[in-house]
């Protein structure tokens, strides 16, 4: 097998095992448990070698993969899983779920298929969040897009695994298994199945070349640009995620800015003359890139604490009315989440219109700390960071809001792509050609909509 075949294998199940314990904070933090999880040994499985693993009822969710990692795997929780995890999302007292694994009927088993689907779609949203964070230098596919399929199944699939479950008799199989432990409940067994084909028709599965939980190696980037740093990260798990998310506070950039960020103008650390673009829209515009970071940027900043949650970020956003919030302690920037983050985190059926198809999951989806939503590292400009320079960023970045830090990281402001816009304006009525940029930028903007 080929040597980038071992590394996206590996890659792939180091994702995996960020992707579950993620899954486990969210279902700790949205339902009040103490939830863990460990990777066991990876192994090359067949649907028989499957069927002895889990000889009991399961709970199956299919998933389907796109972009290079594309295909389709499967996440299975043994007969404990299931009642566990599925008592919990329908909110039974501990006594009651250890009762359901000890007194186990099929009816009782098809009661929980509802349940058994969120608990899918809470860990298929874990992964989706991880594996698009994951470096795309590393990451197999650089972004992936996870979609779960309802309803998830729910029995003993293995007499007819290929009707019930999609997996023909004698197919082999990536398999990750792991351990899960919730409060004082006796641990179970879950993991993911992955098809062989999923990596390469060509696959041959190499187990010692595949990474366990606690031997993954972190790489550490230097960022070139002496102006353009990301904050400092605290955690070794924040670490881990190098690349952030590109989220609504990066939303897409307007072409026009994009136009007049490929100017020659200089970027802090190279040489050279600074000129403005060629294209005739923007001769003129000269004057407008004198403009320094402080003098547009935002001068008040709210903050939240990395465990705080959905709710009380989103409150500390509305006092100040802020569209975007930093994330840290004692001053030191972690994250940043803007308002869409949030709401996107939110289950739409908080929303007073859906309010009679309300449950009580969709209020558990308030206590998600907002840590597990925030992007990071985060990309910074210096005060004196010019306005050509900050539309660079904007346009190689993907970012809407960058926040203006000193020497030390302190944080003083923050310059989004509205600020951008209204320093346009504001110099509109100098020259026509001014006028002209101004327009087609808010016109651009209009289009792209807010975050």
């Amino acid at each position: 097998m080929a040597t980038s075949q071992i590394e996206v294998e590996s890659r792939v199940t180091e994702l995996a095992t960020q992707a579950f314990k993620a899954f486990c904070d969210d279902i700790s933090g949205m339902f009040g448990v103490d939830m863990e999880c460990e990777q066991q040994a990876v192994a090359a499985e067949t649907v028989a070698g499957l069927q002895k693993r889990f000889n009991k009822l399961v709970a199956v969710n299919i998933v389907d993969s796109e972009d290079l990692l594309g295909g389709t795997f499967r996440f299975i929780f043994d007969q404990e899983g299931l009642f566990t995890l599925g008592g919990i999302i329908v909110m039974l007292p501990e006594e009651r779920i250890m009762s359901n694994r000890q007194n186990v009927s099929t009816e009782l088993a098809e009661s929980m298929v509802d349940a058994v689907g969120e608990v899918g779609n809470l860990l298929v949203g874990s992964w989706n969040r991880v594996f698009s964070e994951g470096d795309s230098r590393t990451a197999p596919t650089g972004h992936n897009h996870f979609s779960h399929r309802l309803p998830a199944f729910v029995g003993r699939p293995w007499d007819k695994s290929e009707e019930t479950i999609g997996l023909a008799g004698d197919e082999e199989v990536y398999f990750i298994p792991y351990e899960m432990t919730v409060d004082s409940c006796p641990a179970f067994n879950c993991g993911v199945i992955f098809p062989k084909t999923i990596f390469g028709e060509s696959s041959d599965f190499v187990p010692e070349q595949t990474t366990i939980v606690g031997q993954a190696t972190q790489e550490e980037t230097q960022e070139n640009n002496q102006d353009m740093q990301p904050a400092t990260e605290k955690t070794d798990s924040e670490e881990s995620n190098e690349e952030p998310n590109i989220e609504s506070a990066t939303g897409g950039i307007s072409e026009t800015i994009q136009k007049m960020a490929q100017s020659s103008a200089v970027l802090p650390g190279e040489s050279g003359r600074s000129t403005v673009a060629k294209d005739a829209a923007f001769s003129g515009t000269g004057d407008l890139f004198k403009i320094r970071a402080n003098d547009i940027m935002q001068n008040k900043v709210t903050w939240a604490s990395p465990d705080d949650s959905l709710q009380q970020a989103l409150a500390k956003m509305q006092q100040t009315d802020a569209g975007y919030i930093m994330i840290g302690q004692n001053g030191v920037l972690e994250g940043i989440v803007s308002h869409s983050d949030i709401t996107k985190a939110m289950s739409p059926y908080l929303q007073p219109i859906f309010a009679k198809w309300r449950r009580p999951l969709d209020d558990a989806t308030l206590k998600i700390r907002i840590k597990w939503i925030m992007s990071r590292p985060v990309r910074t400009i210096k005060p004196e960071t010019s306005l050509a320079a900050s539309m660079e960023y904007m346009s190689q970045f993907r970012r809407r809001c960058l926040p203006v830090t000193d020497e030390a990281g302190n944080v003083h402001g923050l310059v989004t792509a509205f600020d951008i816009f209204k320093a346009l304006l504001k110099s509109s009525s100098n020259t026509p050609a001014e006028d002209q940029t101004a327009e087609a930028l808010v016109e651009s903007a209009a289009a792209a909509g807010t975050t």
